[in-house]
């Protein structure tokens, strides 16, 4: 039988997550069996991870600040704006991570701005690999790290148009290394992205982000990470898996 202890911090748990949902749903919780995503057999017992919005990111002592509004993302300190994004990108989500494991803080950025072909499909015999990576209205989906590097704000990293965009993400440290993966739901071009078709982790290979798995189809939305108290992270997706 499960302990009152035990039984008392699940209900916890669930009160948590009727606050942190905006709408009753399904809950589906993943974790990593080394090869796949797996669902959890049981509602695991902890807590919701919060989002990172601030840290020293260039270094100097003070925390910053990362803001969204209409589609744009600021660095603040002290009330000071220290970086926004460019005004053609639509910035739909931002989080403090360290996706790329260099042991610095960054601002992940999911961001939609104007399709742009390969700058090497001019030169190539056969281009085009990523024509089709794009809306109707020629807008694709991208990942961008933003840090402070030589003294500026600057791209780390870029990722190109996605094949398949992503609706949400969330850093989680998945596989117990200390070292974030990137989990995150994974749509289609001219399709709602109110809820995704699958869940998706990604890891840091040095020079980009290599898919490790990607879940069975289903209907998700709001991902979160969940810390259970044997310290193990659980990646939660509200949402259903198709039968």
């Amino acid at each position: 039988m499960i302990n009152t202890r035990v039984q008392v911090r699940r209900l916890l748990l669930l009160s948590c997550l009727a606050l942190f949902l905006a709408a009753p749903s399904h809950l589906t919780f993943f974790t990593w069996d080394g090869q796949a995503l797996t669902k959890a057999p049981a509602l695991p017992v902890g807590s919701i991870i919060p989002t990172v919005l601030s840290a020293d990111l260039d270094r100097n002592g003070q925390p910053e600040i990362v803001a969204t509004k209409e589609g744009k993302a600021e660095i603040i300190s002290a009330g000071s704006s220290l970086w926004s994004s460019p005004t053609d990108w639509e910035v739909v989500q931002a989080e403090i991570t360290d996706l790329n494991h260099d042991g610095s803080p960054e601002v992940t950025l999911l961001v939609w701005r104007a399709f742009k072909p390969w700058p090497i499909d001019n030169y190539i015999p056969h281009p085009g690999r990523i024509q089709d990576f794009h809306d109707r209205e020629y807008r694709s989906c991208h990942l961008i790290l933003i840090g402070w590097s030589r003294g500026a704000y600057r791209e780390l990293w870029a990722g190109s148009a996605l094949a398949d965009p992503l609706s949400a993400f969330t850093p989680i440290d998945i596989d117990q290394d200390g070292q974030q993966e990137l989990a995150a739901l994974e749509g289609h071009y001219n399709a709602s992205f109110i809820v995704t078709r699958s869940v998706t982790l990604w890891e840091w290979n040095g020079f980009g982000f290599t898919l490790l798995a990607r879940s069975p189809k289903g209907y998700f939305h709001s991902p979160a990470r969940i810390k259970t108290s044997s310290g193990q992270e659980v990646l939660l997706a509200q949402g259903i898996l198709r039968r």
